[in-house]
């Protein structure tokens, strides 16, 4: 399990594990978590088991099906399935909030006794995945200047290759394309990273840290979905991101 270092944080623990470590192979190599792709269920049994045993042997793992929604749920019991949502927000101490990542933004959200997680993908940000999740803490009595945000190894602006669809879809978000683009050799290229931390500052946020990983250029570290399409696969593994109180 190198390179899954296990952070802390107040009175939370949280870790955006690698690619490395785990048991499958080819193409989902090693430590694949996601059940929906061609990895055998053995494996990412035994793999979801090797990071519970890391991370938090007495806990409970709680995942979503992902959606690239902009939707996030308040977790108080885990008696029904999860479905169709992107973020999660509790203050259960029995339970692991996790989501599955291959270059969308895995985005750990701590606030006094709250913490959350958010799988933010470019769709769920520009439809504010950002601003329900952080509403959805000052239900629950948090205030802005008690959050502190920690976004994990995504997919860069140099990788992050765009067409004109793209720019689109997210001017009718009213989007300045301009900002958050860069034209270059004809090809467009589309500043994730920015847009993250410009969605991160409309909400008033003022602690928050950015991780500077590329997950296509950090391939053999990270699952990269985008890796792999280029290379005509397309199914890959999916890495996991937990947070949980301590």
């Amino acid at each position: 399990m190198n390179n899954n270092r296990i952070r802390y944080y107040k009175n939370f623990k949280f870790c955006f594990f690698s690619r490395n470590g785990g048991v499958s192979k080819k193409n989902f190599r090693s430590l694949n978590c996601a059940f929906n792709s061609e990895d055998t269920k053995e494996n990412v049994e035994k793999n979801r088991e090797l990071v519970r045993k890391k991370f938090s042997k007495s806990k409970r793992i709680v995942l979503m099906n992902q959606v690239h929604s902009n939707k996030v749920i308040l977790v108080d019991e885990v008696e029904r399935k999860i479905l169709n949502v992107d973020g999660m927000v509790s203050k259960r101490k029995d339970l692991c909030l996790g989501i599955l990542t291959a270059d969308c933004a895995p985005i750990i959200i701590l606030g006094q006794n709250y913490y959350g997680i958010v799988h933010a993908g470019w769709r769920g940000l520009v439809n504010d995945i950002l601003l329900n999740a952080v509403n959805l803490f000052k239900d629950q009595g948090e205030s802005e200047k008690d959050l502190h945000l920690f976004v994990g190894p995504h997919l860069k602006k140099n990788s992050f290759e765009v067409k004109g669809d793209f720019i689109s879809l997210i001017q009718k978000k009213k989007i300045n394309p301009e900002l958050f683009t860069e034209k270059r050799e004809g090809e467009i290229y589309f500043d994730f990273s920015k847009l993250i931390k410009q969605k991160i500052q409309d909400l008033n946020i003022k602690n928050f840290c950015i991780s500077k990983i590329d997950t296509f250029k950090n391939n053999e570290r990270f699952f990269s979905y985008r890796f792999y399409s280029k290379k005509g696969i397309i199914n890959c593994g999916r890495q996991i991101s937990l947070v949980c109180s301590k």
